[in-house]
């Protein structure tokens, strides 16, 4: 069973490799593959963007809790 499914994957990757090459051949292709770079590049940015504020985001967490953690320890120490 698992093969039949995998011939099949195959299959479909194979097509559409193929008609992707067709369509690259063509004028009207060119340009699709330019939009195609063009939306991939701006999404690829996007997300790298995305993920960097989340790292801020962390990072500042991080630093918040570290700076309780040290008040609660001067706290201690006090008493």
């Amino acid at each position: 069973m698992a093969n039949g499914n995998s011939f099949f994957a195959f299959l479909a990757g194979a097509v559409t490799g193929a008609a992707l090459l067709l369509l690259a051949n063509t004028e009207k292709g060119e340009e699709v593959v330019k939009d195609i770079k063009e939306k991939g590049s701006e999404a690829f940015n996007n997300g790298r963007a995305a993920v960097l504020k989340g790292l801020d985001k962390v990072e500042d967490a991080l630093k918040e809790k570290k700076a309780r953690a040290g008040a609660e320890f001067e706290k201690e120490e006090d008493e």
